[in-house]
């Protein structure tokens, strides 16, 4: 896609969005190409190169690892969309909401993770009808803290640091969890969760999840959230 599908100047919020933003982009490197004098012939969506092709260039994806920390960081929904329908690809399943709803659920399962009552409607989780236990994160949280596990530790190098990165950087200005706090937010119009880790005052490592429903005060629930897990904190 280009610009994340936004058809107007914005880079976050809402915005209008191409109905087809992979021909876009594919149109969009055709034009790149021509300029440089590459010329592309036929319907660019459905072009492929002759097997005899003399490769020029290539891209790759960063690493998954990175992939994850990106996305948690900067709460990134169009990553984590992707990265839950690559699950489903993995797993034998279609990329679609249903199968990587199937994969993602299956995986946890099997790293023994409680997942009654849960819900896996699409991967970013801006559907309204996804349910996820807090239990069910903070155990999460727990395990990729564990040096057996070291395949999930970018869950917890992708939190972001309370008053300094990511979507946490403009909080806890003023609270003693700067820089302690690490931790992913979770934002829909009338819900507000937090959940990560933080160092106890005895230099535990603790994780932690909190959840507010039918919030009417987005700030006031995220002040509180906040000064839960500063507490959190305190404990010794």
């Amino acid at each position: 896609m280009i610009d994340e599908g936004r058809l107007d100047d914005s880079d976050h919020g809402p915005a209008a969005r191409s109905a087809d933003p992979a021909g876009d982009a594919a149109r969009k490197f055709a034009d790149l190409l021509g300029e440089r004098g590459v010329r592309v012939d036929g319907p660019v969506e459905e072009g492929r190169a002759p097997a005899s092709a003399r490769r020029i260039a290539a891209v790759s994806s960063a690493p998954l690892a990175e992939l994850v920390e990106r996305a948690l960081t900067n709460s990134d929904n169009d990553i984590a969309e992707a990265l839950a329908r690559q699950t489903a690809l993995a797993d034998g399943q279609p990329a679609s909401f249903d199968g990587a709803g199937r994969a993602v659920t299956a995986r946890l399962e099997k790293l023994g993770l409680p997942t009654g009552g849960l819900r896996i409607a699409d991967g970013s989780g801006l559907d309204r009808s996804d349910r996820v236990s807090a239990d069910l994160l903070a155990r999460l949280l727990a395990r990729a803290s564990d040096a057996r596990a070291p395949e999930l530790r970018p869950v917890l190098t992708g939190l972001p640091v309370a008053g300094f990165s990511g979507t946490l950087r403009e909080r806890y200005q003023e609270a003693d969890g700067r820089g302690l706090v690490r931790a992913k937010t979770g934002t829909l119009t009338g819900v507000n969760t937090l959940a990560g880790t933080v160092v106890a005052a005895d230099g535990r490592l603790l994780a932690f999840a909190f959840m507010a429903d039918g919030t009417s005060d987005p700030e006031g629930a995220q002040r509180a959230l906040d000064r839960l897990a500063v507490g959190v904190a305190a404990v010794r």
